[in-house]
């Protein structure tokens, strides 16, 4: 019975070794690649970066999930830009699919009371065909009469972007399945 016990104790001490050498190759593989583990960047390997990987977050990482998350937060955000010039906005003619419009001083006034980015967000707006005024850009008191406009009717927008907005949501949760991330199943957070 003794020696029964006494061999658990070699399984469970070896198996603790074999993982801890596991651990150490992991953390050694991590600084081959980590450029600021060398001290001479000739040791370093040099990586192979295809095309399309270019810029983006390795798949599966932290930085892609925060990536998402800010692809997401910037759509609502854009939505919620295209809805007040929606309702504050007017008409020039009485066509219920007429282009709905708001001087860029009066957007200024009331966007301000809700964030601090407006600039920011009808420049994203405009990049992706939401919204568009003249010039490349909106200054406060010079551009006050610059018109913002929405490109289609608000309903079209608002469904574009839920859509898409929901599709990341859906990239996003099937990126953190606990499938991929072993470590994270049992784990609890607060």
């Amino acid at each position: 019975m003794a020696e029964q016990d006494s061999h658990e104790d070699g399984n469970s001490v070896s198996s603790r070794i074999t993982l801890f050498n596991n651990h150490v190759e992991e953390h050694m593989q991590w600084q081959r690649i980590n450029p600021f583990a060398h001290c001479s960047v000739r040791d370093m390997p040099k990586r192979s970066i295809q095309k399309e990987q270019y810029g983006t977050a390795p798949a599966g990482s932290l930085s892609e999930q925060r990536a998402l998350q800010a692809q997401v937060l910037s759509l609502q955000e854009i939505l919620q830009l295209c809805e007040l010039v929606n309702e504050k906005g007017g008409n020039d003619s009485t066509d219920e699919t007429a282009e709905v419009s708001l001087k860029f001083g009066e957007l200024f006034e009331l966007y301000s009371h809700i964030s601090d980015k407006l600039l920011g967000t009808l420049l994203c707006a405009r990049k992706h065909n939401y919204v568009d005024f003249e010039g490349e850009t909106l200054f406060q008191g010079r551009d006050d009469t610059q018109t913002v406009r929405l490109v289609r009717p608000f309903d079209q927008l608002r469904q574009d972007l839920v859509s898409k907005i929901e599709s990341l949501r859906c990239i996003s949760v099937e990126k953190t399945e606990p499938e991929e991330h072993p470590e994270l199943c049992g784990a609890h957070f607060s």
